[in-house]
């Protein structure tokens, strides 16, 4: 679940009270339970609510390494939609879980449906290796 505290590291931080952003660069690293992401850069969009910070949105740039039980992406993009649990990788976006690995233009996962799709633009194609055990 979401609302457990996230922990950042970075070597930068702007903090933006009147847009509801924070925005870290420089070897970012953040850790939400068992969901790790680094990046060069991380936006995280929030609300005021009852005086705490209530996290809408999280968007990675640069580099983007996420790792989440058995699942790990690689991506130049990644944005995080808090209420939907949704998750889209962009710019040459690759997923592996176990040894299984899927490549398209975009990747979308829905976590709390457990499901995801990977889709190709333009003339572009989705790939995928599946290993048997």
């Amino acid at each position: 679940s979401w609302s457990q505290k996230i922990k950042v590291l970075s070597d930068k931080m702007e903090v933006y009270e009147n847009q509801g952003l924070v925005v870290f660069t420089g070897h970012v690293k953040a850790v939400k339970g068992d969901l790790t992401v680094w990046a060069d850069k991380l936006y995280v969009y929030y609300k005021n609510k009852n005086g705490k910070r209530d996290i809408k949105k999280l968007v990675a740039l640069g580099n983007v390494v996420i790792k989440k039980d058995g699942w790990r992406s690689y991506s130049g993009k990644a944005i995080y939609f808090k209420p939907e649990e949704k998750l889209i990788l962009e710019e040459e976006p690759k997923v592996w879980h176990g040894k299984d690995l899927i490549e398209g233009d975009v990747v979308v996962v829905y976590f709390k449906e457990g499901r995801s799709e990977v889709l190709a633009r333009g003339e572009g194609r989705v790939k995928v290796n599946v290993y048997s055990e």
